[in-house]
């Protein structure tokens, strides 16, 4: 057993109940997940349903929309004179982009309903809202502005950029999943030589990465041909800055506060019986009236 890697999803039941301990996403975890249970007793009914397409249009599809109806504006209604800043030849932001994604959330939902045990739920409706549809508005914010500072920032500069937001997501990702493995058995955690290698490879590139990028667009600041050139360059370095702190706060949200709380879920699924008589629930209170239906055999 000593020999066996350690994984953030390999843990054993006890081990699983220290995410409950997390100095970060602890408190978090546990108040949004009294406060999910407490609309889970409206869950099934007509009103309902109503609620949540009308909900799900008005929040979900609809901001996602509008920032692609917005660009589309930009790119080819607007006049170019009016804007703050070029735009480029590409469309990174076209109609597909929408369409592919509300195809690719929607088939998330589709898939998750065979996971329809009372308990898993709450944790299901999360992700949906909480983890997927975060994450494709940003992923569209992050394609809208690549529209507006494209053309200032040049190639190389948002190769840079993006080559930076990513590699801090890893670098934020490796941090955690570390801290989370020390959590979870409670012991310090042998890692190999690679591991140690990109655990300060991430460190030091989100360090100075930024510094590059900065340098980079001042220079193209102060060596432009022109004044208008320069207010536009100024312009997309404030964008630039927005969406910077933008992906920072979005990707530490979904890090620190929802994959713990995720992988709560992810127990609870893995080891249901354990963690029924831990919460002490009955049968038909951790799984609901309708999954019993189709297995009959918790009822023994």
């Amino acid at each position: 057993m000593k020999n066996m890697k350690k994984s953030i999803f390999k843990a054993s039941f006890e081990e699983s109940l220290n995410l409950l301990d997390d100095g970060v996403s602890g408190k978090f975890a546990r108040d949004i997940y009294q406060d999910t249970l407490k609309k889970e007793q409206f869950r099934g009914t007509k009103k309902s349903y109503v609620w949540l397409v009308i909900l799900t249009f008005l929040f979900i599809i609809g901001p996602n929309w509008l920032i692609v109806a917005l660009n589309d504006y930009l790119f080819y209604h607007s006049d170019p004179r009016d804007l703050t800043v070029p735009l480029p030849d590409i469309n990174f932001l076209p109609y597909w982009v929408f369409w592919t994604a509300l195809a690719i959330w929607l088939l998330l939902i589709i898939l998750g309903k065979r996971y329809n045990q009372q308990f898993i739920l709450i944790y299901r409706g999360q992700f949906h809202f909480m983890v997927t549809f975060i994450i494709w508005l940003v992923v569209e914010l992050n394609l809208f502005s690549l529209n507006l500072i494209y053309a200032v920032a040049g190639f190389w500069g948002m190769f840079t950029f993006v080559s930076l937001m990513l590699v801090m997501i890893l670098s934020m990702i490796f941090s955690k999943c570390q801290s989370l493995e020390k959590l979870l058995y409670g012991e310090n955690i042998k890692y190999s030589f690679s591991d140690k290698l990109f655990s300060r490879v991430f460190a030091i590139i989100p360090k100075y990465g930024g510094l590059v990028v900065a340098i980079w667009l001042v220079i193209r600041i102060f060596f432009s041909s022109s004044m208008e050139n320069r207010n536009n360059l100024i312009g997309g370095f404030g964008i630039l800055v927005s969406i910077l702190i933008l992906n920072i706060l979005v990707a530490a949200f979904e890090i620190y506060f929802m994959f713990p709380y995720i992988l709560q879920g992810y127990y609870k699924w893995k080891y249901p019986e354990e963690y029924r008589d831990w919460e002490g629930k009955t049968v038909e209170e951790w799984y609901g009236k309708k999954y019993l239906k189709k297995h009959k055999e918790l009822l023994k």
